[in-house]
């Protein structure tokens, strides 16, 4: 069976869901401490800050959706560079996306190992949780968007299970005293937020607006699920400073996932960290399934095929080796994460789509625009 890049359709609603999950992803595991090692007990209000400029970034994003409405990322590209230049742009992007996908698959291994799996290879994880990647990217985008719309409610079930859990534990002492941080450290925790949320929107433009049928719903759930995420984020940064302290919570890795070991209501109701643990392998499912659905997509644009089932096994099989190897070590994770990735996502989800927006804008203005979506 064909999977036809062009006769891909999502609805708006299942678009909304997407976002909102792909946003927290990876965003669940790094940033709370991270953030939280930067702005202390103020961490909660550089992640508002950070939720507020996403939603300048959406706007980047959905206006460059709006001005080639019936391309993808990658045919953007070849419009708006050229054919040669445009291929190869798309193709350091997918190899791009590739290696993002590798640090994502990390994540799982590395917190199944160390907190839940002790004795388990590394290895093992990674080409388990891969194999569910591919199976789901083999069945397409509309599938990996219709279980976005069966999932999403349990996501929120048991998140909202973990706010109840946890109002007992509130000290709201721990949030003292307010604003008591330099602005370096303020702004430092800012862009770390953004550079794991908002500038990873991107590869999104793969879906946006070319599979979302209703152009103006989709922008609207670009927004929501954008707002919802972050939000989602900023509550799990607040309990984890409520309950834990800024101390405990900067230096523990997995402060959200301590949250769920704190759960105790009523000495009977215990133990059910592994439950919580659902909510970050269905978001980090999300996560590594757009980026490795990206890439797939991207590569079959660059060489003109419309099959792209025949890729799946052997670009999972080299995600999942580059998992084991994209961090040698934790030291190495967190300094790259605060020297490299941070300039690398303002480049690739802010710089990338800015300078596509102004060069399709002075090339393409929009009576040439509508003339070059009637020939594609």
């Amino acid at each position: 069976m064909l999977i036809l890049l062009n006769e891909i359709n999502i609805s708006a609603a299942q678009f909304r869901k997407l976002v909102t999950l792909y946003s927290i992803g990876s965003t669940i595991i790094v940033v709370p401490a991270a953030i939280t090692a930067d702005a202390h007990q103020d961490a909660w209000i550089a992640a508002l800050f950070g939720v507020a400029l996403g939603i300048g970034l959406v706007l980047l994003f959905t206006s460059l959706g709006k001005m080639f409405p019936t391309l993808t990322l990658m045919e953007m590209n070849e419009k708006i560079f050229g054919k040669l230049f445009g291929k190869i742009v798309s193709a350091v992007f997918v190899l791009s996306n590739l290696f993002i996908s590798s640090q994502v698959l990390y994540y799982v291994g590395n917190f199944l190992t160390t907190q839940i799996l002790p004795y388990t290879p590394l290895t093992a994880i990674h080409i388990a949780f891969m194999g569910v990647v591919i199976v789901g990217v083999r069945l397409g985008i509309e599938v990996i968007a219709r279980s976005a719309e069966i999932l999403f409610p349990w996501f929120v079930g048991l998140f909202g299970l973990l706010i109840v859990s946890m109002i007992p534990q509130i000290k709201i002492e721990h949030l003292q005293p307010v604003f008591e941080i330099h602005p370096k450290a303020f702004i430092r925790a800012v862009l770390t937020f953004l550079s794991i949320s908002s500038l990873t929107y991107t590869i999104l433009l793969m879906i946006f607006p070319s599979h979302t049928p209703d152009t103006k719903k989709a922008t609207q759930s670009f927004y929501i699920g954008n707002v919802a995420g972050g939000l989602v984020m900023v509550t799990l940064i607040l309990l984890g400073i409520l309950v834990l302290g800024p101390y405990y919570s900067q230096i523990t890795m997995f402060p959200s996932y301590e949250l769920g070991r704190r759960i105790d209501v009523g000495n009977f109701l215990q133990g059910i960290e592994v439950i919580i643990a659902i909510i970050w392998f269905l978001t980090l499912f999300f996560k590594v399934s757009l980026y490795f659905h990206a890439s797939i997509t991207g590569l079959c644009h660059i060489f003109n095929v419309n099959e792209t089932r025949f890729l799946t096994l052997p670009m999972g099989l080299i995600v999942t080796t580059f998992s084991i190897i994209v961090y040698p070590t934790i030291i190495y994770q967190k300094t790259w994460l605060a020297e490299t990735w941070i300039p690398y996502s303002f480049f690739v989800g802010a710089f990338y789509p800015f300078i596509l927006l102004i060069i399709g804008w002075i090339r393409f203005r929009p009576a040439k625009i509508k003339k070059i979506i009637k020939s594609t």
